[in-house]
């Protein structure tokens, strides 16, 4: 009887802590996390320092690193349609834009195909 008690509170004890360790929202699941998203800017907001691309809002702080076509830029340099290519990463509830990048790209060379 002694071990069936202990048992059946091992078992309870683990789903407990595998319910409160796995406690994650549906924001969580869906928001990129140390990624990069490309696309367009669909909209800019200089006052609460977030953009908008690819249907995520990410916030812009001092340490975002802006370019454009190479060149330093600035949030208020970037415009909705522009195309950009944005490193994130999630610190706590926010998600953060690491670097923008617009402009000019250097293409890349496709692969030489063998014959």
């Amino acid at each position: 009887m002694r071990s069936l008690t202990r048992a059946l509170l091992a078992l309870a004890l683990a789903i407990a802590f595998a319910a409160f360790t796995s406690n994650t929202s549906a924001a969580d699941k869906k928001a990129p996390k140390d990624n990069s998203l490309r696309g367009k800017i669909t909209a800019v907001d200089k006052e609460a320092k977030t953009i908008t691309i690819a249907g995520y809002t990410l916030n812009v702080d001092d340490t975002t690193e802006i370019s454009n076509s190479g060149k330093l830029g600035k949030l208020e340099d970037l415009k909705p349609g522009t195309e950009a290519t944005v490193t994130t990463f999630k610190l706590g509830e926010k998600v953060m834009a690491v670097k923008i990048k617009t402009g000019a790209v250097a293409p890349t060379a496709a692969p030489a195909k063998k014959k």
